[in-house]
Order: structure tokens, then C-alpha cells, then sequence
């Protein structure tokens, strides 16, 4: 099933300012964490869209592995003002060459003149959660209300 992003996260994902982390493991599921500025979402809001500026790195080869061995991702994107959601998805198809990589080269170039695009992945957005401490903090509360630590209860 695949998701549509809510315009709150479509702005999060836009602004150059958010953080955005991809996590994606190996052959042998040994996770792999990185920053990466170059994640957008498609068009139609139903896809993530990332763009690999290195041929060789791990990122690279844990997707192709995914799209390949039908693994998942999670992609964390943090606003400025510490909002983040998690979106987890799969990677359907890779794009290493013809019109949609040139337009995405040019833009990677836009940039940052010294970046090279080794690929454009498409992740399928499965499943989106609101990871802001308010919300969870929210959420915890009301499906364990006795989770509490004693020293809160004295507090009154």
C-alpha cells in the first residue's frame, strides 16, 4: 500500500533546512545511517525520490541490494524546529541513465558544482509516523497511562 504525504511533511521534506537520514542495511542486515541532503518527494506525493551522488558508497549498494532482495528503508526527516516524522518505504527502481537522470544531473550540479549523480532511487512510501517528542509523548500517554515514574506521582 502506498501512501500520499500530508502537505505538513511535504514542506518539511522541501525545506533545504530540514535534516533528512536515510537507514538502510547491507546483504547481511547491518544497518547503515547517513545524512543525506538529496531526498525529495515525487510529484504525485506518493514517492520519495533520492538522488546518490556516490558511485561506491554503502547507501548506493544497500539500495540496489533492496530494490533487488525487496528490502525496506526508513527515511527520518527533522525540521528546524525538531518536528520529524519516520517514512518507511521500499526502493522499486533505480535510474542510472536517459532524460529523467540528465534533468536530475543538472540539478544535482545546480547544487554543488562538484556533485556527481550515481543513480535516482524511487522509494514507495509505506508507512509514515509522527516521531515529534510532543506527539509520541501524547500518544504514550494515552495507551499506557500507567507508565509513570513514581517520583511524577509525588509531584502532585
Amino acid at each position: 500500500m502506498t501512501l500520499v504525504i500530508n502537505d505538513e511533511l511535504r514542506a518539511m521534506i522541501a525545506d533545504k533546512e530540514s535534516l533528512k537520514i536515510l537507514a538502510s542495511v547491507d546483504m547481511n542486515g547491518n544497518p547503515h545511517v547517513v545524512a543525506k541532503g538529496s531526498i525529495e518527494l515525487s510529484e504525485d506525493g506518493k514517492q520519495l525520490v533520492y538522488m546518490e551522488l556516490l558511485e561506491g558508497s554503502r547507501t548506493n549498494k544497500n539500495l540496489t541490494a533492496a530494490i533487488w532482495f525487496n528490502n525496506k528503508v526508513a527515511v527520518n526527516i527533522i525540521s528546524g524546529d525538531r518536528r520529524s516524522y519516520q517514512i518507511k518505504g521500499t526502493p522499486v527502481k533505480s535510474v542510472i541513465a536517459g532524460r529523467v537522470f540528465e534533468d536530475y544531473y543538472i540539478k544535482a550540479e545546480q547544487r554543488n558544482p562538484e556533485n556527481n549523480l550515481a543513480a535516482i532511487y524511487y522509494i514507495d512510501i509505506e508507512e509514515v509516523i509522527n516521531e515529534s517528542y510532543t506527539v509520541r509523548l501524547k500518544e504514550e500517554r494515552e495507551k499506557h497511562p500507567l507508565y509513570i515514574h513514581l517520583d511524577k506521582l509525588t509531584r502532585g
